[in-house]
């Protein structure tokens, strides 16, 4: 840290020594490079002016030389006799064509008119100037006369005439004159290049402006101040550094004189445009410096903050070092490391304290195997057994390959967990946990779990036996209860004791189910099973069941679904028809006579977090609503919130809200006291395409068999129970008490159908079963039904795994056994039709009846019309009515009532196929048969009651 603090004075004199050293050296080099730019640009100055002045000498010297010599070429056209103007005009001419510096060449008489001139237009005109005063001597002694710049009267141009005087004969003296375009001594003034910034003119003695590159419009004839006469006078015939005369601006110039005394030559050359380049290259340079002065600071002040930041790393490191030595030693765990020599590096004490049999050896430095060696050998390691080199090579290796933890008892008694990480550089990070306490609430926690096993398992061995104790005798209870309601010889008070005691059985059929179906959901074993669902048919089917009981109380019961509503879902719809009917009989039953049950489905935009569209069910009722307060009770088993005089477990909307909850959707109630309320259900139901009609539906009904059929049972109640139900139904039964006696009879005979029981003594349901399976055929290819009080989940995949071909749980709906046989064994042979009519029914009827006999039956064949339309559009195009199942229970009552067996038999399989979900199409095309044989046969008693009516009143 001291280091680092003598370092920053070192840094910064560094920096600034090196800042200094740049700028000396870049501000070295600008002056050098300025002084190297004006240098140059002198030297090509002095060129270009000498080659100007070279130029000007020799063209002037030429234009003399030519109008000097003019009388030895003109003498010729002059003789006393005569002058040649032609030829002389034709000697100018050819003059003027073999030279390009002047324009024309003319002799001027001594009135100043042109005598002879190489272009004819100008030998009409005088000269643009006044001759006598214009001219002015370039050359001491007369020998070359100058006069201009003025503008040609032709051509518009600036012209400058050179003239020298001579003689001619015949003419005497005569000024010769040579017109030279000032455009022309710009192009020799041009000979030794332009330059941007440059500048040459040809001046007088006295500053007359003749010429100029580039061309000077403006100045053209004025006098420029000083003139270059007295420019060469001052600085000679060099370049200097001066302020230009034009515009004022720094320049270098160069003032020459030509062979004549009368012009000069001035060159200049704009020291801006000399320095443009350098200008550029200084901007440059001074760029560079001052980022590299940037760079170089920007280096030192990062190095001076790194320098800072590593003596606050340094000091923050040392900090966090104490704390850290610190924060191990105060761990309630022990840590350890070893570096990748497996060399102890650090401990805190708490890993001491669980070794301290091997305290002694835990040193910085000692080796992992040499600690713990030396503790095994003295007892520190119960587990480690006599060969104590074998326990070091496993846990060494244990220790090298970053195995899961493990858990090891120590000396003392405590559980420690040990566990050990390699780091990177080969390491290894250790912490010893103590874990006693956590080992004794695990025992504890085990044995709790094996009671809490344990009373499961009686909750379920209870629950399953007293749904087989309770079952058995409702199976006789409702048995018999159908087979009496059934017939059609009691009176209109026997028949209502009937109902009462049908409606009673059933209602505690309803408890047992209701408990079943609570076990089943809590101990996680209801399964659902999903299909494709007509959803409307389905809520209008569950609202015609609940409808005459709503009728029977005075309440209005509305179905209101909105056209968004899915026609077709994917769902279990035993377990939706379940949801819908609990929440519709609850509202039924607590809403007074007169008041509303409205159900209502719509579908909503929202969807669940797997995309799947939200059906939202309503059933709102106007019955005396719940309190806030108690609504938090409703989705409780066996809670009542109102009272009602109608009998009910409380389970009904405990069951719902398990089964909203299995389904994955949600259920709620909103209610005020005495304003009714409205339990909404919101399921995520997927959209499906309607299914394809079945095709059983269009298929003729098949002709109806006689079984012979096996019940075994070691209650006789029930024996006779399923005797008489498939006596009247038209089968052969034979009895057997138990499951050997079953055995011995399918092995002795044949049989369609075995309804067999479970619960036997000598031998059970499942072993009889296995046995009848071991026979060879066709005795162990026998369908084998269980007919039993045992409807638990495991028990009826008990019976599959046995090898029975169908499960019906007690106690019997007559209805759902002929459906089961129906589909169970098709291949017995065909049974005797039931009779259409019995008249003795509708004899005992009219009898009973008296004058209203003839109204009840023709308020029945009204019944069957509707029925047969029902029925046909459901044959013919598939589609069942949501009414449908309750038309088949009221065709199943009033066929018995009017004695139509066939009718009733016929109605009573279709509503157990419509009730259980099982297949539709043999069903209906038997029912709508039996109609269309019942309906003549009713239409033509009638007919003949009311022929004999009419003769008796006759």
């Amino acid at each position: 840290m001291q280091c680092a603090r003598l370092f920053r004075p070192i840094v910064v004199g560094a920096a600034l020594l090196l800042i200094a050293a740049i700028w000396v050296a870049v501000l070295s080099v600008i002056e050098r490079s300025r002084e190297g730019a004006l240098e140059a640009a002198s030297a090509t100055l002095d060129r270009v002016g000498r080659a100007v002045e070279v130029s000007i000498n020799r063209n002037l010297v030429q234009t003399d030389a030519l109008l000097a010599g003019l009388p030895m070429l003109l003498n010729t056209y002059l003789t006393p006799e005569q002058t040649n103007h032609a030829g002389i005009a034709q000697v100018l001419r050819e003059l003027n064509n073999q030279n390009f510096f002047f324009r024309d060449l003319l002799l001027i008489g001594p009135d100043g008119l042109p005598v002879s001139s190489a272009l004819t237009v100008s030998r009409r005109r005088t000269l643009p100037l006044d001759w006598r005063g214009a001219f002015a001597e370039a050359t001491p002694g007369g020998g070359v006369l100058l006069a201009g710049p003025v503008r040609n009267p032709v051509t518009q141009e600036w012209s400058v005439y050179l003239g020298r005087q001579i003689r001619l004969a015949r003419l005497g003296p005569v000024l010769a004159v040579a017109e030279v375009q000032v455009s022309a001594l710009g192009v020799v003034l041009g000979v030794g290049g332009e330059t941007e910034g440059q500048r040459i003119t040809l001046e007088r003695a006295d500053g007359t402006l003749l010429a100029s590159l580039p061309h000077d419009e403006f100045r053209m004839g004025q006098r420029i101040s000083p003139p270059a006469s007295e420019l060469l006078a001052a600085d000679g015939d060099r370049v200097v550094l001066a302020r230009s005369a034009t515009d004022g601006v720094e320049v270098l110039r160069l003032v020459r004189s030509t062979i004549y005394p009368a012009l000069f030559i001035s060159a200049s050359l704009r020291t801006d445009a000399v320095l443009a380049a350098w200008r550029t290259d200084r901007e440059r340079l001074l760029w560079g410096a001052g980022a590299l002065t940037v760079l170089i600071a920007a280096l030192s002040a990062a190095l001076l903050l790194w320098l800072r930041s590593r003596e606050a790393a340094e000091a923050e490191r040392q900090r966090w070092r104490a704390t850290l030595e610190s924060a191990i030693e105060s761990m309630s765990d022990g840590f350890v490391m070893f570096d990748a020599e497996d060399r102890l590096v650090a401990c805190n004490t708490r890993y001491k304290d669980f070794y301290r049999i091997s305290a002694p050896f835990i040193v910085p430095g000692a080796r992992f195997e040499d600690i713990l060696r030396e503790g095994a050998k003295r007892g520190q390691y119960p587990q480690a057994g006599p060969d104590i080199e074998a326990f070091v090579r496993e846990m060494t290796a244990w220790h090298r390959g970053d195995n899961p933890p493990i858990e090891r008892l120590l000396p003392d008694g405590r559980w420690v967990l040990i566990t050990e990480r390699r780091t990177p550089d080969g390491g290894t990070v250790g912490i010893r946990t103590d874990i006693t306490a956590m080992k004794r609430a695990m025992e504890e926690l085990a044995e709790a779990r094996d009671q809490a096993k344990a009373a499961a398992e009686a909750k379920s061995a209870f629950l399953s036996r007293m749904s087989h104790e309770l079952r058995t005798p409702l199976n006789s209870i409702l048995g018999f209860a159908q087979l009496l309601a059934a017939d059609g010889s009691l009176s209109e008070a026997q028949r209502a004791q009937v109902q009462t005691l049908l409606g009673a059985g059933r209602h505690l059929l309803e408890l047992v189910n209701g408990l079943l179906d609570l076990s089943k959901i809590e101990a996680g074993r209801l399964e659902l099973a999903v299909r494709t669902v007509a959803l409307p048919q389905l809520l209008d089917s569950c609202a015609e069941l609940l409808r005459p009981e709503a009728e029977r109380k005075g309440i209005a019961l509305r179905v209101s679904l909105s056209e968004d509503l899915p026609a077709h879902v994917r769902a279990d719809p035993t377990r939706v028809r379940q949801l819908v009917l609990n929440l519709l009989a609850n509202a039924v039953k607590f809403t007074p006579p007169g008041g509303v049950v409205a159900l209502r489905g719509m579908s909503l935009a929202e969807t669940d977090p797997e995309g799947r569209r939200l059906v939202r069910l309503e059933v709102e009722d106007t019955g005396p609503g719940i309190a806030k307060e108690q609504q938090g009770r409703l989705f409780q088993d066996f809670q009542q919130i109102a009272p009602s005089l109608e009998p009910g477990t409380g389970l009904g909307l405990a069951i719902s809200a398990r089964l909203v909850e299995a389904m994955g959707g949600r259920i709620g109630c909103e209610s005020e006291p005495g304003r009714g309320a409205q339990f909404w259900v919101e399921l995520p139901l997927p959209v499906e395409s309607p299914p394809e009609a079945e095709a059983a539906a269009a298929e003729q009904p098949a002709p109806q068999r006689r079984l012979r059929v096996l019940v075994v049972d070691d209650v006789a109640a029930n024996r006779l129970v399923a005797r008489a139900m498939l006596a009247a139904a038209g089968h052969e039964v034979e009895l057997a008490a138990d499951g050997a006696e079953a055995v011995a009879a399918v092995e002795a005979g044949h049989y369609d159908v075995v309804l067999m029981d479970l619960q036997m003594p000598t031998m059970d349901g499942l072993e009889a079963t296995r046995r009848i399976r071991a026979l060879p055929p066709p005795q162990g290819s026998v369908p084998v039904v269980a007919l039993t009080a045992s409807a638990l989940p495991e028990q009826i995949e008990a019976c599959r795994a046995a090898g029975m071909d169908g499960h019906l749980s007690k106690p019997i709906e007559k209805g759902a056994l002929l459906a089961l046989l129906a589909t169970i064994a098709p291949s017995a042979e065909a049974m005797p039709a039931e009779p259409s009519l019995m008249p003795s029914a509708l004899e005992r009827l009219a009898k009973e009846a008296g004058s209203i006999a003839p109204a009840v039956v023709a308020g029945f064949l009204a019944e069957l019309r509707l029925a047969r339309q029902l029925l046909t559009l459901a044959t013919s195009e598939g589609v069942l009515p949501a009414s449908l199942a309750q038309t088949a229970h009221r065709l199943a009552s009033g066929g018995r009532t009017m004695g139509a067996d066939r009718l009733a038999a016929a109605a009573e399989r279709l509503a157990a196929a419509l009730d259980h979900g099982g297949p539709t199409g043999q069903p209906l095309a038997a029912a709508l048969a039996a109609v269309e044989s019942t309906v003549p046969l009713l239409e033509a008693w009638l007919a003949e009651r009311q022929a004999s009516v009419k003769d008796e009143a006759a």
